[in-house]
């Protein structure tokens, strides 16, 4: 019982770092774009990341014995302290954005 309760959990979590991660990354390699590119990388990156973990949301809770609200918990409080963080790394710094062409 409590087993699969802290599957669902870390399954959850699990996803929501990779999110953060991957978007991590994504900024990091568009900061060094051109305006343009910058542009491009960012909303590309973010739509890739938005079906890939919407996608893998689905198949676990579709196919994981898994609880669906401890998973989605889960996820979502992790997604949501990765997007204030990526908020606020963004913003603290005045370089944090593309360069001007």
């Amino acid at each position: 019982m409590a087993a699969d309760l802290w599957l669902s959990i870390s399954l959850g979590a699990g996803i929501g770092l990779a999110y953060g991660g991957f978007s991590y990354l994504t900024y990091r390699r568009a900061l060094s774009a051109s305006k343009r590119r910058f542009q491009v990388i960012v909303w590309g990156g973010m739509l890739v990341r938005m079906f890939a973990a919407l996608a893998l949301i689905a198949l676990i809770v579709a196919l994981a014995p898994v609880r669906p609200l401890a998973f989605v918990g889960a996820f979502f409080a992790v997604f949501a302290l990765s997007l204030a963080l990526e908020v606020f790394f963004l913003h603290r710094t005045p370089s944090a954005g593309p360069p001007v062409d």
